[in-house]
């Protein structure tokens, strides 16, 4: 077993990771970009630079045997140092950086599924605008939702399009496209994979979207499925995490069409806000799980001890006044529900300031609680009540 972690990124996945860490006798440094970052607060040893630069990245070596990534956007010329460092035994990479460098890709990724005849919707790629947009229409019809080619997160760097009738509705940048699906709901999947190629994987989370920000809002465990979509929804997701060769927590996010059928969305190599819910929901965590795999320990059988929502706490002017400066796990103010605050500084129209886990004796339960938690830390206004 290795001791020494390295995280590249220090948000709050970052900041999870770290406390994960520390409790198994892992100590950890992280490279990021900001000295405000979250992790650096549970880092033993941080630094803060561009991810661009080689003396940065070399002192981050210097400082791990084992490397891992809170976020994929990391440039390409900076996996590269880390790979010639692994070509020279001086660090493990989990999950590879191959693995990053195509997942993060969206059109890589895209190709790599077909290739690998996994379940997914048809894509078209584009450079740039569409010179025509016969080519789309013909094939996907008028509402299809573009997405960048790299860099989106967070519903960031996705559109849809309910009825594409001009080239100038496409972003002008290197993108895919694929078919908009109305009648669709989504689900992820969390799966562990550790060095020997053993896998654990977490019941399967419904997820609600916010449909302005296209980002996550609510997630539910265990998702509104039969047990046999549910079933085939892990075995989908370990095809998935066995077929990279990955080691580490991937999050593999499905659609469910309206005949049951699941097609895979993206997939993300690392702890996810959709596992947040794991936190309170099961015996053991995502975050402990990757730590688990990464530094080659003994991943731990997944129980779920309880149904569990999550609430992803989006930023307004309603509750400046609450967010905390530092990272705070509050299990004491809202009864039936725990609020993990990230430390960020307010800003941002729906930026992530932290989440709500809830739990309760069904699905229902736990997400009156978490509703009314948030309703509460909102002023009762009901501003971010789902």
């Amino acid at each position: 077993m290795s001791t020494r972690l390295g995280i590249v990124g220090g948000g709050q996945l970052g900041l999870y990771l770290c406390k994960a860490a520390q409790e198994l006798g892992v100590s950890v440094t992280v490279i990021a970009e900001s000295a405000d970052d979250a992790a650096l607060r549970y880092a033993e040893r941080a630094v803060v630079d561009d991810l661009g630069s080689a003396a940065a990245i070399e002192e981050f070596i210097d400082g791990c045997d084992v490397v891992t990534f809170d976020k994929e956007g990391v440039p390409n010329e900076t996996l590269g140092w880390l790979i010639d460092a692994q070509a020279q035994g001086r660090i493990a990479i989990h999950p590879s950086a191959d693995t990053l460098l195509m997942l993060k890709d969206k059109a890589l990724q895209k190709t790599w599924l077909k290739q690998q005849g996994l379940p997914t919707l048809p894509f078209h790629i584009l450079s740039g605008r569409a010179a025509s947009l016969e080519a789309l229409s013909g094939t996907f019809g008028e509402a299809v939702v573009q997405k960048a080619r790299s860099g989106g997160y967070d519903g960031r760097g996705v559109q849809i399009l309910r009825k594409l009738e001009s080239e100038q509705q496409l972003w002008d940048v290197p993108s895919i496209v694929e078919p908009f699906l109305p009648d669709c709901s989504e689900i992820a999947v969390i799966s562990v994979r550790d060095q020997a190629g053993n896998v654990q994987t977490y019941p399967p989370v419904s997820m609600e979207f916010d449909s302005q920000l296209n980002s996550v809002k609510a997630v539910a465990m265990p998702a509104a499925v039969s047990a046999r979509l549910s079933a085939a929804a892990i075995a989908l997701a370990e095809r998935v995490v066995t077929a990279l060769d990955g080691v580490g927590v991937f999050a593999v996010e499905m659609f469910v069409t309206p005949a049951e059928e699941l097609l895979i969305n993206e997939i993300s190599p690392r702890v996810h806000n959709s596992g947040h819910v794991t936190l309170d929901a099961c015996n053991v965590s995502q975050f402990e799980q990757h730590v688990r795999a990464v530094m080659g320990l003994p991943l731990i059988a997944i129980e779920q001890k309880s149904p569990a929502v999550m609430l992803n706490i989006l930023y307004t002017e309603a509750i400046r006044e609450r967010c905390p400066a530092a990272p705070v796990t509050d299990r004491a103010a809202y009864a039936g529900a725990a609020l993990y605050w990230y430390g960020k500084a307010p800003g941002t129209h729906g930026r992530k300031m932290g989440h709500i886990n809830a739990v309760g004796d069904s699905v229902t339960a736990a997400h009156e609680l978490a509703d009314r938690a948030l309703q509460k830390l909102s002023g009762d206004s009901g501003e971010q009540a789902a």
